[in-house]
C-alpha cells in the first residue's frame, strides 16, 4: 500500500512539474516545444519554472503580430524606395545592398528607428 502512495505522488509532482508544458500544449502553443524544452531544463530553478508557466499562459495577440508585420512591411517599402530613387538619381555606389535573408533584420531596424522623436 505504501509504494502505490509513493508511486501516486512521484507522479503527482511531475505532472505538476511539467504543468507549464502541458499548459502550452492545451493551448496548441506554436512555441509549446521551447516552453517545454525551458521548463524541463530549468523548471529546477524555482524561477525556470514559474518563468515557464508564465511564457505558457501568456496570450499571442494577433493584433501586435499585425501591428508588427506592417511595421516590417513599411521598412521595407522605405528600403526599396530609397535604392530605387538613389538608382534614379545616379548615386549607384550609395544604393543599399539587401541580402534576403537580412530583410527581417533591416526591417526592424526600420521599425526601432521610427519609435524615436527626430529632431
Amino acid at each position: 500500500m505504501l509504494k502505490i502512495i509513493q508511486g501516486a505522488v512521484v507522479i503527482a509532482v511531475l505532472m505538476l512539474y511539467l504543468a507549464p508544458a502541458m499548459i502550452a500544449d492545451a493551448r496548441n502553443r506554436e512555441d509549446a516545444f521551447a516552453v517545454t524544452m525551458v521548463n524541463i531544463l530549468l523548471g529546477w530553478t524555482v524561477l525556470g519554472w514559474f518563468a515557464a508557466l508564465i511564457w505558457a499562459r501568456h496570450p499571442i495577440s494577433d493584433r501586435r503580430l499585425k501591428h508588427f508585420a506592417r511595421r516590417a512591411q513599411r521598412a521595407v517599402a522605405r528600403v526599396t524606395i530609397n535604392a530605387i530613387v538613389a538608382r534614379s538619381e545616379g548615386r549607384a555606389s550609395s544604393i543599399p545592398v539587401v541580402n534576403p535573408r537580412l530583410v527581417p533584420l533591416v526591417a526592424r531596424i526600420a521599425a526601432r528607428s521610427n519609435r524615436c522623436p527626430r529632431n
